[in-house]
């Protein structure tokens, strides 16, 4: 008889053990996202942007030395085409890296620990902090260096410069200069961005000056000096436009050029017909046209320069007695503000000064410049004893008859309002225009009007006053030259022929080329007109 077996099978607990093994499992998984949890918070915060950088997930020693270094890297300044390399420890470019890294940290450990755990194991995004850039640098550096940048790159304009081959100017050149404020501004925001550490520096063009008037006394000092002129050249121009004047007295006796600061008292010569011509048309009062008799004086006066006649005109004006007349004519001189002019006697006179002087009231010949002249303290050309001017003069009575004739105002019409007329200063410079001789014509081309009076009938001195109705401008130019003893005139009639043209070109650069007068054939040089 079989028994049966009563003793209870064993099984293997499967299900425990794959219960346990997950809890294992789970406990493993957790401990590791655990560690990568805190490795992670120990490093920068994922989508972490420290002064414009980028260092999320990066340590912390990393992160502060991947910013130092880009903050660091040179900027590339541009001067024009020229480019400087800035460092930025030039300027003392610090970072504050442990203000920058303890807001960083902050922004690590903020929050719950194990919310922070739960987004993590759940991979969900964190979102993007920034630090801003915390540094600074010495802006005494900075503008010390802007400073250094300007002195060895820009480029002040170059002014027209004289030529003497062409008797005008080269074109002068433009320049250009660092704008220090702007381009400060730029170099500020590249120290402070870590990438496009570039820029173009604000640079100011500045335009080629022209010539003004003191490239043309430049020129034609160099003029007179490279044609060896060895005596006293004086110079007024004025620019009957804007009014601007160029007044100069070069002394070229040494051959070096000095310049007096004074009025130079000369030889007045036929140019003083010029007030004896506004005197009479005074004396005349405003009749509508002058006699026969008395446009025949003027017209052998100023157009021939004729003394005779000028003694005749003196004598009228004078009641009789030229001497008078001389008196009148200077008394209206010093009304009109030529202080330095005078005339005592007629033309050719013959008595001796003292008795001269004796019976001429002596503020009438006591001038600045004669004074000047008497003690030395200015250059003396010994002028005339009973009749003087300068050069100055001439041009103020020149440019007062244009501005009388060309828009009936002026000095003349202001101190003699019922004796001078627009009319008859019309006349006066058809009279200076007909006069066929002249050394200022000579410098100018054969279209442009001159209207001048001139005088070289001492052998010393030659002057030449004229208006010039130029193309490009009209203007007054009034010239003395003077040697000590003799002054050639086949030396100085080209001399200021050539000024005469220089002038010219200075007012006309687009006519430089055009042929001039020169001197009429029938000139008598060293005649005393």
């Amino acid at each position: 008889m079989i028994r049966a077996n009563t003793s209870r099978q064993t099984r293997f607990p499967a299900l425990e053990v794959i219960g346990l093994v997950m809890i294992v499992a789970a406990i493993a998984i957790l401990v590791a996202q655990l560690a990568s949890f805190s490795n992670e918070r120990l490093r920068m915060p994922p989508g972490l942007v420290m002064a414009g950088i980028p260092v999320g997930g990066m340590p912390r020693a990393e992160a502060q030395a991947y910013v130092e270094q880009l903050y660091g890297s040179p900027i590339s300044v541009f001067y024009r085409d020229q480019e400087l390399r800035l460092s930025p420890a030039q300027v003392g470019l610090r970072l504050n890296s442990e203000a920058m890294l303890s807001k960083a940290d902050s922004l690590r450990t903020e929050g719950a620990f194990w919310s922070g755990f739960w987004d993590f194991v759940w991979a969900r995004a964190e979102k993007t902090n920034e630090v801003e850039l915390a540094a600074d640098y010495s802006a005494d550096l900075l503008q010390a260096w802007l400073d250094d940048v300007a002195l060895r790159y820009d480029r002040p304009p170059l002014p027209a410069q004289p030529s003497l081959d062409t008797m005008s100017y080269q074109p002068g050149q433009p320049g250009f200069a660092l704008d220090k404020a702007q381009s400060l501004k730029l170099i500020d925001a590249a120290l402070r961005r870590p990438t496009n550490r570039r820029i173009d520096l604000i640079i100011n063009e500045e335009s080629a000056p022209t010539a003004d008037l003191q490239t043309l006394k430049s020129l034609i000092v160099q003029y007179l000096a490279s044609r060896q002129f060895q005596g006293v050249a004086s110079v007024h121009l004025i620019d009957l436009k804007s009014g601007d004047e160029l007044i100069f007295n070069a002394d070229l006796r040494q051959g070096t050029p000095a310049f007096a600061a004074c009025d130079i008292a000369y030889a007045g010569q036929s140019t003083m017909k010029l007030a004896i011509m506004v005197d009479y048309f005074r004396y005349l009062n405003g009749r509508p046209a002058p006699d026969s008799d008395d446009y025949g004086l003027l017209q052998k006066t100023m157009v021939e320069s004729g003394d005779i006649t000028a003694n005749f005109m003196m004598q009228n004006i004078g009641n009789g007695d030229p001497y008078l007349g001389a008196q009148h004519v200077t008394q209206m001189m010093r009304e009109l503000g030529m202080r330095n002019s005078f005339i005592i006697a007629p033309y050719d006179d013959k008595r001796d000064p003292g008795a001269l002087y004796a019976d001429t009231p002596a503020d009438l010949f006591t001038t600045p410049a004669f004074t000047a002249a008497k003690n030395e303290t200015c250059v003396n050309s010994r002028p005339d004893y009973a009749m003087q001017t300068t050069m100055s003069d001439l041009g103020i009575i020149t440019q007062m008859i244009y501005q009388c004739a060309q828009y009936g105002g002026g000095g003349l019409i202001a101190a003699y309002p019922n004796e001078i007329s627009q009319d008859e200063c019309k006349m006066m410079i058809d009279f200076m225009e007909a006069n066929p001789d002249g050394i200022i014509m000579a410098g100018l081309p054969d279209d442009v009007p001159i209207a001048h009076k001139h005088g070289w009938g001492a052998p010393d001195t030659h002057n030449d006053v004229a208006i010039v109705y130029s193309p490009g401008r009209d203007y007054v130019l009034s010239t003395i030259f003077w040697a000590d003893t003799y002054l050639d005139p086949q030396e100085s009639f080209p001399l200021i022929q050539e000024v005469s043209s220089i002038v010219f070109n200075f007012y006309n650069p687009s006519l430089v080329n055009v042929q001039r007068r020169g001197f009429n054939p029938a000139l008598r040089i060293g005649a005393a007109p």
